[in-house]
């Protein structure tokens, strides 16, 4: 049986979904581990359970916010699932940033999701900003999903 998902914190964000502000969640207990890892602080499972407080925390930014991204949550894809449509049904946009690297777990999110961002993080290739990252951030809109990776590429 998966554990509870559990967040070590939160914080409005703005380069993390492109023309989105963005609530981001930091859901911990990452089965990832990637090498390089920026947030290795979220390996560890720890914190507050996220079912118990995630209507207060909308219901605290839903003014404020487009959108809210949550950041992992791999290890419990039922929990995430359910925490995408109270999202969405909160009249947010809803994100899912994952470690992932295949899209056909999350086919039944589809309808609840408007952006997804799969793969590990691997140093070789760096994050969603290098033309050689192994990432791919696609944005959805009926039902499609469409790669607009390229947004976050720097300009070389």
């Amino acid at each position: 049986m998966n554990k509870p998902l559990k967040y070590l914190g939160y914080c409005v964000v703005f380069q993390e979904v492109p023309n989105e502000t963005s609530l981001a969640i930091n859901i911990s207990g990452c089965p990832h581990k990637c090498e390089g890892c920026h947030s290795q602080y979220l390996w560890k499972y720890r914190g507050n359970y996220i079912t118990e407080d995630i209507e207060g925390i909308i219901g605290k930014y839903k003014n404020f916010v487009t959108c809210v991204c949550l950041m992992g949550g791999d290890q419990n894809l039922e929990e995430l699932f359910e925490l995408t449509k109270l999202i969405k049904a909160s009249g947010l946009k809803t994100c899912i940033y994952s470690g992932l690297s295949e899209t056909d777990v999350f086919l039944e999110f589809v309808p609840y999701l408007d952006y997804l961002k799969i793969g590990p993080y691997k140093a070789r290739t760096g994050g969603l900003n290098q033309m050689s990252t192994n990432q791919i951030f696609y944005q959805i809109s009926d039902g499609k999903l469409k790669d607009i990776t390229s947004i976050f590429w720097r300009s070389m």
